[in-house]
């Protein structure tokens, strides 16, 4: 299969680069911090990769031969398939999923998928999962919490879906990128097949550091190091930034806390007084994923509307495997919040 196929992206970035500078209900994540107030470190050239993952790990609470420095989640996810899957394994990917992350997996194994719906609380289909295990699993992979949708699963679930691919010998691969938007505790450590995926892209406002990385046991963490070297080592230079922003860690991560809670309040307010639309509320992230009402089935050219007629970008749920559908985020919006959700209640009008 192609590795050149990416339906969300493509359709995202053209319009995220807009000169008309849209009202932005699309970022789920902090702007760009401004990497001019980072100080870098400065330290022996081959040092500066193991002092990075050595700041990180402290900051995450964990021991240092348990992380990994990856290229951004994205990157991570892929570190993760080429070390933990075989040719000829099948990994099993849940729906919705952020689509790299299903391009990846599609490329590089057979794979089996199966759903978290809405009409069901966003629960993880326990039984169903059962059923697809096979000998030749070596892969599960969920976001924790859910993109689009915002939510978290009952903890229990994912506990026993980790001790459910144990017992096929797989690896739970955990996206957590949003995690520390709420105050939930990683799953890194919960079980022994258990590996995280997580970056401060989203969190800090990072991205173009690509400041990633894997955490989990020590025995899993050794091979995916080993598998990096075959990608390419992280970049020096991200990771003397890296240094510098774990400096400021905490007072990063208590921009992006009040960023997240500053808009739910306003858009449920929202929600409630709109006709036809509803939304799980989500826990700390700063988007969630919002129905559209039934005379709007088509949620891409309900979005392309939305743009060209009244000027907000939001993402449709189809580029996230849940039609009919929009996610829409505060994280970015600034003072304009109130007047975009203003604009797509008028664009709702039939």
């Amino acid at each position: 299969m192609s590795f050149d196929k990416s339906d969300y992206l493509q359709w995202y970035i053209p319009r995220m680069r807009s000169e008309k500078k849209p009202i932005n209900l699309h970022s789920s994540g902090v702007a760009w911090l401004d990497a001019g107030g980072i100080e870098p470190a400065t330290c022996e050239h081959w040092t500066m990769l193991p002092r990075f993952e050595e700041g990180l790990a402290a900051w995450l609470g964990v021991k240092s031969d348990e992380v990994c420095f990856t290229p951004g989640a994205t990157g991570g996810t892929l570190l993760a398939l080429l070390a933990y899957a075989e040719r000829g394994d099948e990994v099993i990917v849940e729906s919705p999923i952020y689509e790299p992350m299903l391009r990846q997996a599609e490329r590089l194994n057979s794979i089996r998928r199966f759903a978290k719906r809405k009409d069901q609380g966003w629960k993880i289909p326990l039984d169903e999962i059962a059923g697809m295990m096979t000998d030749k699993t070596s892969v599960v992979m969920i976001t924790e919490p859910s993109n689009p949708s915002g939510t978290f699963c009952d903890r229990s679930e994912i506990l026993a879906l980790a001790e459910m691919a144990q017992r096929s010998g797989a690896i739970l691969l955990i996206n957590e990128v949003y995690r520390c938007f709420a105050d939930r505790p990683s799953f890194h450590g919960e079980a022994e097949n258990i590996v995280v995926v997580s970056s401060f892209s989203k969190l800090f406002g990072t991205y173009g550091l690509r400041l990633g990385w894997l955490s989990g046991p020590a025995p899993l963490i050794r091979r995916a190091r080993s598998a990096h070297m075959n990608m390419g080592m992280g970049t020096q230079p991200a990771a003397a930034y890296g240094i510098g922003v774990l400096g400021k860690a905490e007072e990063l991560r208590a921009r992006a806390l009040r960023l997240s809670a500053s808009g739910v309040d306003t858009v449920e307010k929202w929600v409630k007084s709109t006709p036809g639309i509803d939304w799980t509320k989500p826990l700390g992230q700063g988007f969630a994923c919002v129905s559209l009402p039934d005379v709007f089935p088509n949620d891409i050219e309900f979005a392309e509307r939305l743009l060209n007629d009244f000027g907000v970008l939001v993402i449709p749920g189809t580029y996230f495997e849940v039609p009919g559908t929009v996610r829409l985020s505060w994280l970015q919006s600034g003072d304009r919040l109130e007047e975009g959700l203003s604009l797509i209640a008028k664009a709702l009008r039939p």
